[in-house]
């Protein structure tokens, strides 16, 4: 008899869909049948959709750091209710160099959890001996910038090169934010000069052209050091056929994005100012770079679907001219919700979604087969979602402790109506139910499967 059964719904895989019961024991999928096996508990979830929980890659929850920013139970809280069953985090307030710094803030946050948890660690030009410990020590990419933001300093070619060889050598992979140094802070200078404090500056001082220099850049001393290399939040369909381009080549690339660079314009900073203030900024000008975006996604170019969730408050945000309040936006809890939009309105199929939300994921930072799928043995992190529950999003139901999402007043159909991590209810109808303290530190399962080039 096992722990629990969920009846009479539809598993989603990246193969496809089909009705099947599935079952779970000791917090790992027991049993995936369309027979039906005894249970202690059995729930009927007839018309649901089973997806694997949502890895999400690339989150900010400020704790240590900035926890008034956002901390560690209100940013795993936010990602229970949206479907996120794992995270791997990163902190720029506070962060990891060392082995050291790994393990201490793995004890700092047991007990602040209420979803499984990955770390990852920063990668700075003068502590480059601190990647091979880190990396055996459990961190599951490491984090490079090419220009100097939220206070890392970015990395010039000739760094980058050695920081590459030593991932490369120590097995590792890096997640890689690209902006040209040289030119964000020759924009910068030219726009202060002139006086611009205007919401305008943003795209202008994060220029298209200096997100497709440093990617081009990037991927090309991927290519020949070999080191495996993540493009992080790619903003339009260039910089991800600039990075193709070497994968092509033989580079181990890959591409990472965000569902802002789908639904979010470039001119509506010009209104919003500080609320699209994050970096890259969004690109999309017209229906068809948005277009260019799904087909990228669809065909494989663009490996996975992230958050970049990187939250502040509404008077955060507020707190300052448009150079010096925090980039970054929310997400965590929408993202879901807006790919399950995506493939009611035909852009995206449910196999390819959970491909882009949990498996890829999972395979390119050494979590799978423990984690991104609902085969037997893996952990039992299950999202129910009913494709055809419509809701329109709100600041009010916002978990986060930013209290407000880019996406507020947005008609969103397909809800997460109840998330499961290792077999344990987490959050169900929008609100956590969980504790914080069930979610575990992850590091790397002992022989991880390779992660395809698409």
């Amino acid at each position: 008899m096992v722990d629990l059964a969920l009846e009479g719904g539809t598993l989603v895989t990246p193969d496809g869909a089909a009705p099947t019961h599935l079952y779970i024991d000791g917090g790992r999928v027991a049993a995936v049948s369309t027979q039906r096996v005894s249970a202690r508990q059995t729930l009927d979830v007839t018309g649901l959709y089973l997806l694997p929980g949502m890895v999400d890659a690339h989150v900010h929850f400020m704790d240590p750091g900035a926890p008034e920013r956002e901390d560690f139970i209100s940013g795993s809280s936010a990602a229970a209710t949206g479907g996120v069953t794992t995270v791997i985090e990163h902190t720029h307030a506070h962060p990891i160099y060392d082995a050291q710094d790994l393990r201490a803030k793995a004890n700092y946050l047991r007990g602040r959890s209420l979803v499984d948890f990955g770390l990852a660690a920063h990668v700075r030009a003068d502590r480059l001996e601190a990647i091979p410990e880190v990396w055996a020590a459990g961190a599951l990419y490491l984090k490079a910038f090419t220009c100097t933001t939220h206070g890392i300093t970015g990395l010039l070619p000739p760094d980058l090169l050695q920081a590459f060889r030593t991932i490369a050598a120590a097995g590792g992979i890096c997640l890689v934010h690209c902006e040209d140094e040289g030119i964000t802070a020759a924009a910068e200078r030219a726009l202060r000069e002139a006086g611009r404090a205007d919401f305008g500056v943003i795209p202008l001082w994060r220029s298209r052209e200096a997100e497709w220099v440093a990617v081009s850049t990037v991927a090309l001393l991927a290519r020949l050091t070999g080191a495996r290399v993540v493009i992080a939040h790619a903003s339009n369909a260039q910089t991800v056929d600039l990075a193709l381009r070497e994968r092509q080549a033989g580079g181990a690339v890959w591409v990472e994005s965000c569902p802002h660079y789908f639904y979010l314009r470039e001119d509506e900073v010009l209104t919003l100012g500080p609320f699209r203030k994050f970096t890259p900024p969004a690109r999309a000008r017209t229906a068809s770079d948005v277009d260019e975006m799904w087909a990228r996604l669809r065909r494989g170019d663009i490996a996975y679907i992230a958050t970049d969730h990187a939250p502040a408050t509404r008077a955060q945000k507020e707190a300052g001219d448009i150079w010096h309040v925090h980039f970054g936006l929310p997400g965590v809890e929408t993202t879901l919700a807006m790919l399950l939009t995506a493939v009611n309105e035909g852009h995206l199929a449910l196999s390819r979604l959970v491909q882009v939300t949990s498996e890829m994921p999972a395979r390119l930072y050494g979590l799978y087969p423990r984690k991104g799928t609902l085969q037997v043995g893996a952990d039992a992190d299950v999202v129910l979602v009913d494709l055809t529950k419509e809701r329109t999003l709100r600041d009010a139901d916002v978990v986060s402790k930013a209290g407000w999402t880019p996406y507020a007043g947005r008609r969103v159909r397909g809800q997460v109506v109840a998330t499961f991590v290792r077999g344990q209810q987490v959050a169900a109808d929008g609100r956590p139910t969980g504790s914080p303290g069930w979610g575990q530190w992850l590091t790397r399962v002992p022989a991880p499967a390779p992660a395809p080039t698409r």
